[in-house]
């Protein structure tokens, strides 16, 4: 079986792979099939200029990286704050419904015990009227 060009374009469009696409509609360009010699002179250039660079972009990458680093730092920073924050809150407001729930009991309580007194008070009341009436019955008895 004979493959086509145009059977590798529609593969390639149906892979969309962009690389075989542009290799595939590169223009055919025959370059030198030997490298040209160079002097020793101009190679120790290119080679110094190289180590230059290459630390000139290892330095970057470190700056780079510490930033990043002290970014990361002041974000957990930041976020434990936060959480502090939240725990000192959650603790205040906890402590404040406690207290509210035990003003509320002391107030039922309160209530509960002035009812009461109220009620034995009506009853003493009543008993000292009841005494009252029955021993003006019985003088009045004693007087008949």
């Amino acid at each position: 079986m004979h493959i086509t060009a145009e059977k590798i374009k529609e593969a390639a469009e149906a892979l969309e792979c962009t690389e075989l696409k542009s290799f595939m509609f590169q223009e055919p360009t025959a370059g030198p099939l030997t490298k040209p010699r160079r002097s020793s002179r101009s190679t120790g250039r290119s080679r110094r200029s190289t180590r230059r660079s290459t630390r000139r972009s290892t330095r970057r990458s470190h700056r780079s990286t510490r930033r990043s680093r002290r970014s990361t730092r002041r974000s957990h920073r930041s976020t434990r704050r936060s959480r502090r924050s939240t725990r000192r809150s959650r603790r205040s407001t906890r402590r404040s419904r406690r207290s509210t729930r035990r003003s509320r009991r002391s107030s039922r309580r309160s209530r509960r015990s002035t009812r009461r007194s109220r009620r034995s008070s009506r009853r003493s009341r009543r008993s000292t009227r009841r005494s009252r009436r029955s021993s003006r019955r019985s003088r009045r008895s004693r007087r008949s």
